[in-house]
């Protein structure tokens, strides 16, 4: 069984600007790397990690993502997908905290792909999600 990934931030921001920056399109961006995003409940968004196909506006070989979750100051889900592959699930919860906002990122889904396909897609994101998304999300609350 493939575990899901786990990871979470402290932002020193308060929950109104952490939800700000990760839900306005403009800033979701910055953040995440994606392209035509927008905050709507079922919006297919981009997720471009080649930086000259992104200044172009380039979807081809981008992760698919779709809007699942959007509660206020709360909760913000999508799903990650490669088309003709099962879909994945991003959760990031906000709560309150003493530094400002606590961000927790939970991707689940893995048990939809067979194990050693999933293990090493699985190991490469838990690096991005906590060494370069939620940094990049905090970098970007707080400044």
């Amino acid at each position: 069984m493939v575990q899901d990934i786990e990871t979470a931030i402290e932002i020193a921001a308060p929950a109104d600007r952490v939800w700000s920056v990760l839900t306005h399109a403009a800033d979701v961006e910055k953040w995440l790397g994606s392209l035509r995003y927008q905050p709507a409940l079922g919006h297919v968004f981009y997720m471009q990690q080649d930086n000259a196909r992104r200044a172009r506006g380039d979807i081809e070989g981008a992760i698919h993502c779709q809007v699942e979750t959007l509660d206020r100051r709360r909760r913000f889900g999508f799903s990650w997908y490669v088309p003709d592959m099962p879909k994945t699930h991003v959760e990031i919860t906000l709560k309150p905290s003493d530094v400002g906002t606590r961000v927790s990122l939970t991707h689940t889904g893995w048990n939809e792909y067979p194990p050693e396909q999933s293990q090493p897609i699985r190991e490469g994101l838990a690096k991005g999600w906590s060494q370069f998304v939620l940094p990049m999300l905090k970098k970007v609350a707080e400044g």
